[in-house]
């Protein structure tokens, strides 16, 4: 919430004292970067930080079984994706459509709206509930939930690998496409370890999504740095940031060694 806030002042700061670039680069989201105020920059580095951590409050209310929980969080994430992909739509309409720029003031009130409802729940504990019966519906329902993120996570790191070779010729995307591409297979490999749930498996499985989200964090930047056409980055761009949030969440998510032994006890 506190993000939103922050979010919201820079963009009606943005709104009323920045100066929009006009230029005709096929690739504006780059022009952000290179000419654009500090304030915009920042604006669109914030919209980057909450769609990840708006998926990861998805990720965390799925594994605690509670419906309410897991339909606000939906319906937060939805609203900060909304605001998202519009506020990026918006940047490549040269600043014109004033409809995306009304959904996406749109999508952060009700953003804004749903996780405040959420922050004032906290926990509400039923009187039958116990530490051991939490525990066990927590760890007994990550390893399929934390495979299958796994799973789409390392599909769309390998399918962005392929992209990459394939569709941005040149010897620097080529590198950096065949690395993403092993990556992806790895997170593959992961999503076998992550099933095990043996200890060194968890151990291979974490430092594999911390591999994927350092590395794709500077391929992408480069990506929107170098790309020629708005098709490229945006796609590039959705692709990074939902294979992030993926890759952040199964790494926060992973067991520890208590909830593991605690979970082989109990099969």
């Amino acid at each position: 919430m506190p993000l939103l806030i922050v979010q919201f002042l820079l963009g009606m700061f943005a709104n009323l004292f920045v100066t929009f670039s006009t230029s005709t680069d096929p690739n504006p989201l780059a022009v952000v970067f290179t000419g654009g105020s500090p304030a915009l920059m920042l604006h669109v580095l914030i919209a980057v930080v909450l769609f990840i951590l708006a998926l990861q409050v998805l990720i965390t209310a799925s594994f605690t079984q509670q419906r309410q929980a897991i339909a606000i969080a939906s319906a937060g994430f939805a609203s900060i994706a909304l605001a998202f992909f519009t506020g990026i739509a918006f940047v490549y309409t040269g600043y014109e459509n004033d409809s995306l720029s009304y959904l996406m003031a749109v999508g952060f009130l009700f953003g804004l709206i749903t996780y405040g409802y959420l922050a004032g729940r906290g926990e509400r504990p039923t009187p039958t509930t116990t530490k051991e019966t939490t525990l066990s519906n927590a760890t007994s329902s990550r390893p399929l939930g934390l495979t299958l993120l796994q799973l789409i996570g390392g599909g769309i790191v390998t399918f962005g690998g392929f992209a990459l070779i394939s569709f941005n010729p040149g010897t620097i995307n080529t590198a950096l496409g065949s690395i993403t591409l092993v990556l992806g297979l790895l997170a593959f490999l992961s999503a076998y370890a992550i099933w095990t749930h043996k200890t060194r498996s968890l151990t291979i499985a974490r430092l594999v999504n911390i591999a994927i989200v350092l590395f794709s964090t500077g391929q992408e930047s480069y990506t929107i740095a170098t790309a020629t056409t708005a098709n490229t980055v945006a796609g590039s761009l959705g692709g990074t940031v939902i294979a992030l949030g993926l890759c952040i969440g199964v790494i926060l998510n992973l067991p520890n060694r208590n909830q593991t032994a605690f979970l082989v006890q109990t099969k």
